[in-house]
């Protein structure tokens, strides 16, 4: 294997790494230059909302208390409805916001949920979230970034039922407090950076998420703190574009000015 290695990284001129556990690995195998850009996704603008749908479902939501599961695979809607079967009666007029990662699941879900004797508005239906409305199910595409602002905790999914995990990142850039299960690692650095910093916490099972939503819905300063802590992360994070163009300059620039020539000497 280390001569097929040593056989490709000879053919590249530089190895730009999302992690330092990626740049370490392509050092193992032979690869130079290697540099550690961070990841680029960090460096985007957050998920966009249309601000009158916002304001439209805050009127309906009103001073209820909220949490989010989102990015949900396979099984963890179930948890997420289960949860807040658990909670609601802790937590007067209780809102869980559910959005599946695949809203083609929505029609299946919907009857799930609602055979758990729970009330589902569906947001792809237009239903309106009425003061029993349980679940809203965010069935559409598009439109992360409304849900996020819904809410100041946020469950990602992925990681309890199914594995890998999806990107922590655009709940903490939204300002909200973030909650995975333990399988992560499709995104072990950026989870990394908020476990370390206090801005997410990992759960192990449905009663660890139930607990944690209980602790952060009514400890109001330490889903405060953790919100903080996210938004500092995401910021520390920041600058991976442009360690990445820095990077990639010194292979870029002779081209630009090889195309500048070519063009000047054709007029």
């Amino acid at each position: 294997f280390s001569n097929i290695a040593e056989a490709l990284f000879e053919n590249l001129a530089h190895v730009v790494a999302q992690s330092d556990v990626d740049g370490e690995r392509f050092l193992a195998l032979g690869a130079r230059p290697v540099t550690v850009s961070g990841n680029l996704k960090v460096d985007t603008s957050p998920p966009p909302v249309d601000e009158r749908a916002l304001a439209t479902l805050r009127r309906q939501i009103g001073t209820r208390p909220t949490w989010a599961a989102i990015s949900t695979h396979d099984g963890e809607e179930v948890v997420a409805a289960e949860v807040h079967a658990t909670l609601h009666k802790r937590h007067h007029g209780l809102l869980t916001i559910v959005v599946p990662r695949h809203p083609d699941r929505a029609e299946a879900l919907a009857a799930q949920i609602s055979g758990m004797g729970l009330k589902v508005a569906r947001r792809s239906k237009g239903d309106r979230i009425t003061a029993d409305t349980d679940i809203l199910l965010g069935d559409t595409i598009g439109e992360m970034g409304l849900y996020l602002r819904l809410t100041e905790i946020a469950f990602v999914g992925r990681s309890l039922t199914s594995e890998g995990g999806q990107n922590p990142l655009e709940p903490a850039m939204l300002d909200t407090a973030v909650l995975a299960g333990r399988n992560v690692q499709n995104f072990r650095e950026a989870y990394q950076r908020l476990l370390d910093s206090g801005g997410a916490k990992l759960v192990r099972d449905r009663d660890m998420l139930a607990g944690a939503v209980n602790f952060l819905l009514t400890n109001e300063v330490a889903r405060h703190e953790m919100m903080a802590a996210g938004i500092a992360t995401v910021d520390e994070m920041r600058g991976a574009l442009a360690r990445t163009l820095k990077s990639l300059e010194p292979y870029i620039q002779p081209l630009v000015v090889k195309s500048r020539l070519k063009g000047a000497n054709g007029r």
